[in-house]
């Protein structure tokens, strides 16, 4: 298995595949989005002699060092088998080869009676169990995002990479900061 930069090519519709199976539209942006992601985005795919298994969609936030992964998935197909764990692994190896110091993504706020509650608990304790931890951060409250532009209550998640400073207080502070920003183009809580 490899993880490498996404370019275009004969596993773009598989790529797609695993994206639009993954995110539903409340929370996927468009495809063409992805696919043309940004000048600070990487697409990288994890990929075997058979194809793509896995992919993430990364933003390097601004001057910082901070990485934030927009999208994270595998195929639906291969799920429970290890490949997430790989692609987490080999994601937070290539951030530290390049001199990223910490790993930011947000998570779908579990809801009591929510039709999505069980993943959102699941896909949680997957990033925890890889070393990921709930931030406290107080009324995280991004922008609606997504192709319906719906508010999503998220929460966000996050890790130190190599020997990268913890996540707290003013480290924490500029994280934070740096995800609204060059994230979701706004200064601060909406």
């Amino acid at each position: 298995m490899s993880l490498h930069a996404f370019e275009a090519s004969e596993h773009s519709a598989e790529i797609r595949r695993i994206y639009e199976e993954s995110f539903p539209p409340s929370i996927g942006a468009p495809w063409s989005e992805i696919a043309g992601h940004r000048g600070d985005e990487e697409l990288l795919v994890l990929e075997t002699d058979a194809g793509p298994i896995g992919f993430a969609l990364v933003r390097h936030l601004g001057d910082t060092s901070f990485t934030f992964t927009r999208y994270f998935a595998v195929d639906a197909r291969l799920r429970g088998q290890g490949v997430g764990a790989t692609l987490l692994m080999a994601l937070q190896a290539n951030l530290v080869a390049r001199g990223r110091t910490a790993l930011l993504l947000d998570v779908e706020t579990p809801i009591d009676g929510h039709a999505q509650a069980q993943d959102d608990l699941r896909r949680i304790a997957f990033y925890e169990r890889h070393g990921l931890t709930m931030l406290p951060v107080s009324d995280y409250a991004p922008p609606a995002h997504g192709s319906t532009g719906e508010q999503i209550p998220l929460l966000l998640m996050g890790m130190s990479l190599g020997d990268g400073p913890a996540l707290e207080n003013d480290v924490l502070s500029k994280a934070v900061s740096a995800v609204y920003r060059f994230r979701y183009g706004v200064d601060g809580p909406t």
